[in-house]
């Protein structure tokens, strides 16, 4: 099971960021946003970040959890009621589909704050938007699975697939600097920015 310790690092862009993507995917395709969909979003923005620059966006710890990675921290404050530490951006309106499914539907509560983003970091959310936005979770799942990928590296090293039967959490961790193996110089970059977010 995953950690219950819930901290949120650099809370003002985190919280931001969540308000761009639900105020943009609203705009650009009509759709609202859903905590699954949400979390996927995330990592993939980190993902391509750190692949490309060796420096996530958000900071955030992502783990293997049965429907693809999740920022645990950001998962526990949007589905408890008692946590509320992003509310001041965002609200989780919750309801049960007709399957049974709880949805969580994310709902900005404040205006769009880019003081805490580089262009090239608008850049790129927007990249990502344009490339992902208008899947559902569904299909958002799909692509963080694939084969090769860090959940299904992450899956695989730790035999979590038995697992993931019976239970949909875990506590593996994705380690993002995975991807830049055979790039020292981003590498590098990557860990004084995750040492940065410990000070």
């Amino acid at each position: 099971m995953a950690n219950n310790e819930s901290t949120i690092p650099n809370i003002e862009k985190i919280g931001n960021l969540i308000i761009y993507l639900v105020d943009e995917i609203d705009k650009k395709y009509k759709q609202p946003l859903f905590l699954t969909k949400l979390l996927k979003l995330l990592y993939i923005i980190d993902e391509n970040a750190v692949k490309e620059t060796g420096v996530p966006v958000t900071g955030l710890s992502y783990s293997a959890w049965k429907m693809g990675p999740v920022a645990f921290e950001v998962y526990k404050d949007l589905k408890h009621e008692n946590s509320d530490k992003l509310s001041c951006y965002v609200e989780a309106k919750k309801g049960v589909g007709i399957s049974g499914y709880e949805w969580a539907k994310i709902n900005s509560v404040n205006k769009f704050d880019d003081s805490e983003f580089s262009d090239y970091e608008i850049e790129l959310i927007d990249k990502v938007i344009d490339e992902y936005g208008a899947y559902d979770k569904d299909k958002l799942i799909e692509l963080t699975h694939e084969k090769g990928g860090l959940w299904k590296q992450v899956v695989d090293e730790n035999k979590l697939e038995e697992y993931f039967k019976k239970e949909n959490t875990s506590s593996c961790e994705i380690d993002l600097s995975r991807l830049l193996k055979n790039d020292p110089h981003r590498l590098e970059l990557f860990k004084n920015a995750q040492d940065s977010l410990k000070l």
